[in-house]
């Protein structure tokens, strides 16, 4: 990280503004700290004045006292020597402490407590000439009275050193009071500047500290509140909103990711709008290779569809740079190559290195077709089963980049991967959807066209089986009777899976008209053993009644068919309880035989696909699509232990 980039970090600003904020207060705090000791000291040298005060009253009251009661024999005199000279010279040391301190502006004998150089009083000019003056009174003062008592400290001249306190008291005690009272002067001016002081050191701490708050506002909690109504408008919906790159380091980091994920979120909405609204395979894979390359990282995309014995793979259609490839629409083999193992695993495949890949697996002839076209890495998604496509299909993102599929772009495609096959089979179906409709269009003309003379050949036929033939005519009529009828009937199907479907629902009682089908059907099929077993008292569902006969007519036929003779065919009804009553309908028919193979079991509902030598391939077709327009369900199960069970689900009324 670069020294500016490192400056402009957010760690290394906060950490600066607090930094100054604590230097701040510890600097306000030791100011007010050293008011505090100043003021203290400037207390404690009043107090000194005070008892230099005291202590020159007393001398004086002491040199009275003694003056009035004069000793007048040896003993008495060696006692006041003893007691007065001692306190006057105590009281004298005392006056010269406090003198000299002041002299000197040295306090630290003086006080209480000891203080730094710093934190020592300093006496104003006023002061200073007040203590001037006493020192020199005092120095008179106190000359006079060491010439009074005398060069012999044994026998000193009291009287006369109490004659001179007495004489000399009021130039002494006026020099005391006029110095007393300039320390007293300085010490208010002291205490003012002390406030005045600590109240600008507050005010002033306060300003920087909100100059701080205001930088930190400005430096983070803007941008914070900016990204923060940034995600709220992508919350909204708003995926083309960016945020301005500013700020320190990390809240450009932040800002930045921010940006590049409403830029992803903007194109996945896109893709997912595109995925919703194509109609066109070709035109949906040629969004996804020029809208959406930036996104997706790919230089190819193809969609590559399986045939259903899963022998062939075929390319349907591709693009390369933003350009639709026609040439590439080719057939590929599918055993033994890397395809086969992504639909077997249903699961999508990173190849790296297809050079390698491609020399390990020759088989597979689509990844030598990509390295020709220049690419290094692919992705495969397979449509699996759960998209319900068609046909088996695999997507496929090719890149020229070594890096292109790296570790951030394989997660995004992982993560978008049901959504890109969901969104194909979606439009696969669409497009199969469409030739379905296309081709059932086509059929209802034919129909309508060939009932006409079929109905023709059928009344020439009956005229034809009422005259008297040879047996062998007689044969050949009746084998072209019934194929006439097959095919009338194989018309009518096609007719009724194919026309727009017209249903009149009413409230029904499942159980009797289950009874009555059941009922014919024993007359229909007298081999055929079909049983209703434990119907409940009431079911009612809204259908039909028409196409619930016959679907319920075309599932017992269907049972029954496939059952061997003389085997048991059981019809059972069971009911769900939902709220307030309402619900599920189960009918199910179970017959034993031949279970179905599992390959051709989820196909069975598929149009013109039949088991059944004579089948249409259609009514299985039809029973599906009149249950799903009731709005129900059908499930088929088959095993050779458990047989066959057709299963119809439909809303339940609530009784």
């Amino acid at each position: 990280m670069s020294l500016s980039r490192h400056l402009a970090s957010l760690s290394v600003q906060v950490a600066a503004a607090y930094l100054a904020l604590g230097l701040l207060l510890a600097a306000a705090g030791l100011y007010a700290l050293g008011a505090f000791q100043r003021q203290l000291g400037s207390t404690e040298l009043v107090d000194r004045a005070a008892q230099l005060e005291l202590t020159v009253e007393q001398l004086h009251a002491q040199a009275m006292n003694y003056w009035q009661n004069a000793p007048r024999d040896y003993p008495t005199y060696y006692r006041d020597v003893r007691l007065y000279y001692q306190d006057l010279m105590a009281q004298v040391r005392t006056i010269d402490a406090v003198v000299g301190a002041f002299m000197s502006g040295d306090f630290r004998d003086t006080m209480p407590m000891r203080l730094p150089a710093w934190l020592q009083p300093h006496l104003g000019a006023e002061a200073q000439a007040s203590v001037a003056a006493l020192e020199r009174t005092w120095e008179d003062w106190r000359a006079d009275l060491f010439a009074a008592l005398g060069e012999d400290t044994d026998e000193p001249r009291l009287e006369w050193g109490a004659e001179h306190v007495i004489d000399a008291h009021n130039g002494l005690n006026a020099a005391v009071e006029a110095f007393a009272r300039a320390l007293r002067d300085w010490a208010e001016r002291e205490y003012e500047v002390m406030t005045h002081g600590t109240v600008a050191v507050g005010i002033a701490t306060l300003w920087i500290a909100a100059l701080l708050l205001a930088l930190v506002h400005w430096k983070v909690l803007a941008p914070l509140r900016r990204t923060t109504a940034g995600f709220q408008r992508v919350a909204d919906g708003d995926f083309s909103h960016r945020l301005p790159v500013a700020g320190t380091t990390e809240l450009q980091d932040l800002s930045a990711s921010f940006n590049r994920l409403s830029e992803r979120l903007d194109l996945l909405y896109r893709l997912i709008h595109a995925l919703q609204q194509g109609q066109d395979l070709d035109q949906l894979m040629g969004l996804l290779n020029t809208e959406f390359r930036p996104l997706l990282g790919c230089d190819w995309s193809g969609l590559v569809f399986i045939d259903e014995r899963r022998a062939s793979a075929r390319v349907e259609t591709s693009w390369l740079d933003g350009a639709s490839q026609p040439g590439d629409r080719r057939l590929y083999r599918l055993q033994g190559t890397l395809l086969e193992r992504v639909l077997a695993d249903a699961t999508p495949l990173y190849v790296e290195d297809m050079v390698k890949r491609g020399s390990e697996n020759p088989a597979f002839e689509l990844l030598r077709h990509l390295i020709g076209h220049g690419m290094r890495d692919a992705i495969f998604l397979p449509l699996t089963p759960q998209t319900q496509t068609p046909i088996p299909a695999v997507v496929v993102f090719a890149t020229r980049d070594p890096e292109g599929f790296g570790d951030a772009r394989r997660r995004l495609l992982g993560n978008i991967a049901q959504l890109l096959t969901q969104g194909v089979a979606r439009t696969a179906r669409l497009a199969e959807q469409a030739r379905l409709a296309a081709i059932g269009e086509f059929a209802s003309g034919i129909v309508h066209e060939l009932r006409t003379p079929l109905t023709t050949v059928s009344m020439a036929l009956g005229f034809l089986a009422g005259q008297e033939q040879a047996p062998r005519v007689q044969r050949r009529v009746d084998l072209a009777l019934g194929e006439a009828e097959r095919m009338r009937r194989l018309l009518s199907d096609i007719l009724l899976y194919a026309k727009p479907l017209s249903l009149d629902p009413r409230p029904l009682a499942l159980g009797p008209l289950l009874e009555e089908q059941i009922a014919a059907a024993r007359e229909q099929h007298p081999a055929c053993l079909i049983r209703l077993e434990h119907p409940p008292a009431e079911v009612r569902v809204m259908a039909d009644p028409d196409r619930l006969r016959q679907i319920l007519t075309n599932l017992t036929d269907n049972a029954c068919e496939a059952a061997p003779a003389g085997s048991v065919v059981t019809w059972h009804i069971g009911a769900t309880a939902g709220p307030a009553g309402a619900g599920e309908v189960r009918l199910a028919v179970h017959n034993g035989g031949e279970p179905i193979p599992p390959a051709l079991l989820p196909r069975l509902t598929e149009p013109f696909l039949s088991t059944k030598q004579s089948g249409t391939g259609l009514g299985l077709a039809i029973v599906r699509r009149l249950v799903e327009q009731h709005g129900g369900r059908l499930a088929i199960h088959s095993s050779a232990e458990q047989g066959t069970s057709v299963e119809v689900e439909l809303p339940r009324l609530p009784a």
